[in-house]
């Protein structure tokens, strides 16, 4: 069974209100794994926007350092591990950081090194984790937040990334504001003039993909940002619309 979108918003909607944003996902989580339920952002296995991006990426990141944002059960951090990166995955929700890391024991490919699986607040991050990777991977983290957190989320997303490190986003983008406004959620679309805050955050975006407009209104988006070497430059000139892209879900 799924867990439902009603009881969802019914939990986001109680933790807003109580002064933390994000601290229904533990409830959810934990719902989910006692009750043997479904939640909606699990698919099972790696998204395959990552997996087309890792297998080839728009740009090369500096290192090999890399952290998955928002890990949810492990299935992106064990796709990016046995890619060869060196990776730390973290999540608000100590059932899903436990979750994770049994079940990635049990993927993670011979030889490759343990995932790194830490409870963190993105809204709150650690400090070791600022300034310290290569590859920051974040997919449809944001699009979960309530939306007076989500600027705040982007940046802090922006922040775990090393001069020079790549950021690639998979997110959830409405085209219009009638369909921001139709879409009940979870999840919760993103304007793309929400995107704003990466570059806020000193990010240069490197590529926007997505399907093409047979897609409809509601679409799945992937965003390849890059941490300046030096001093932030001017965000002008950047490249602008998308290219075609199969294979979400």
């Amino acid at each position: 069974m799924d867990v439902e979108s009603d009881h969802l918003r019914e939990l986001r909607d109680q933790h807003l209100a109580a002064g933390r944003p994000s601290g229904w996902f533990e409830p959810a989580y934990a719902l989910a794994r006692a009750e043997g339920a479904r939640l909606p952002w699990l698919y099972g296995t790696p998204h395959p926007y990552l997996e087309s991006w890792l297998e080839a990426p728009v740009t090369s990141p500096p290192g090999q350092r890399a952290l998955i944002v928002g890990c949810g059960l492990g299935h992106d951090a064990v796709a990016v591990a046995n890619a060869g990166f060196e990776v730390t995955a973290i999540d608000v929700a100590p059932t899903a950081v436990q979750w994770a890391e049994q079940r990635a024991s049990e993927l993670i490919d011979a030889g490759v090194p343990r995932i790194r699986f830490l409870e963190a607040d993105l809204l709150t991050p650690p400090t070791e984790l600022l300034g310290a990777f290569d590859l920051v991977v974040e997919i449809h983290t944001v699009p979960w937040l309530p939306g007076v957190v989500r600027d705040a989320a982007m940046v802090a997303i922006g922040g775990f990334a090393a001069p020079g490190g790549i950021v690639l986003v998979v997110t959830l983008l409405a085209t219009d504001h009638a369909t921001l406004e139709r879409t009940s959620g979870p999840p919760w679309p993103q304007a793309p003039s929400e995107l704003a805050s990466y570059r806020a955050g000193g990010l240069a975006r490197v590529a926007l993909e997505h399907p093409g407009p047979e897609a409809g209104s509601l679409i799945e988006a992937r965003i390849t940002w890059q941490r300046p070497y030096g001093e932030r430059p001017e965000m002008g000139g950047e490249p602008a619309g998308g290219l075609p892209l199969a294979g979400g879900r």
